[in-house]
């Protein structure tokens, strides 16, 4: 049975199917009688990212709809999708959200459904290109648009030790308070609605008439400064819940957000990894743990 995978966030979907693959932007809004998503909702009034845990549930379905039409998928198929760590952990449970968004989803060409923690499908696609497994803690940080997910994990005992959902971080957090402020000069309302920073994160220009200032220069500092700020924030929230086991000796960085550091950090003791198409890495993980046992 084909397997496709879909990685619904809070900045865009990215879905794989086979040697192909594809993203839609997390952008909803309706037009008087049709629900538009994508691209072809920012042409509309009215048109939200989603913002929330029950939205993202909610439009699931129709998010996946549309990726199995880009993707022109054949057949009866196999679906992996994620959640963030934390509320797929609170809603594993007969009942629970995982469970009523696999059954959301199943029906037509879908036979089956997988749902994992996001942040495990971006280590797993790490692990998946390394000759030999390491011994040390592995931490991956998922940078999302307004989430960061991190995880500990230890690739010998093949589990989890923590992880964590961060709500109202991630690109957002990283435009507004680390990037706004270095573009201020430019930036003459000195505001950006949520989808006006993910366009400009996305072209790394900002234009007001015949005037267009390229900012690539300054979303990659801003990018770099924002990492090294949650790395500490991260560090602390591990020193509290798991102590001396907080140890870890690479950190690994994927996302949407972590796309936007090409050029990685500065040397450190701790290496720190920017997966290749960091965007694509929970989605590639997600299709490797679909037809295999294990982590």
């Amino acid at each position: 049975m084909p397997g496709t995978t879909s990685d619904l966030g809070f900045s865009s979907a990215k879905w794989i199917y086979g040697e192909r693959k594809g993203r839609i932007i997390s952008a909803f809004s309706y037009n008087g009688e049709n629900l538009l998503i994508g691209e072809d909702s920012l042409m509309s009034s009215g048109s939200s990212y989603l913002k929330t845990m029950e939205e993202l549930v909610r439009y699931y379905p129709v998010f996946v709809e549309q990726c199995l039409k880009q993707a022109g998928c054949d057949g009866d198929i196999l679906l992996a999708v994620g959640l963030p760590y934390s509320y797929w952990q609170e809603q594993h449970k007969p009942g629970g959200a995982v469970s009523a968004l696999a059954k959301s989803l199943t029906g037509g060409a879908i036979k089956e459904v997988a749902v994992f923690p996001q942040g495990l499908g971006g280590l797993r696609d790490y692990l998946d290109g390394l000759l030999e497994r390491p011994t040390g803690n592995v931490l991956g940080i998922d940078i999302g648009f307004n989430t960061i997910i991190f995880t500990l994990f230890s690739p010998h005992k093949k589990q989890i030790i923590h992880g964590k959902t961060l709500n109202k971080r991630g690109v957002h957090q990283m435009a507004t308070s680390f990037l706004l402020p270095r573009i201020k000069d430019l930036a003459p309302s000195g505001t950006f609605t949520p989808v006006e920073i993910a366009f400009l994160i996305e072209k790394g220009y900002l234009q007001y008439g015949f005037e267009r200032h390229d900012v690539i220069r300054e979303i990659q500092e801003a990018g770099v400064a924002y990492i090294e700020h949650i790395i500490r924030d991260i560090q602390g929230e591990l020193q509290a819940h798991v102590g001396m086991h907080a140890d870890f000796d690479r950190v690994l960085l994927f996302g949407g957000g972590a796309a936007f550091l090409k050029n990685g950090l500065p040397a450190r003791n701790i290496e720190v990894i920017v997966l290749p198409e960091p965007e694509y890495a929970n989605a590639r993980g997600f299709q490797t743990l679909a037809f295999a046992k294990g982590v």
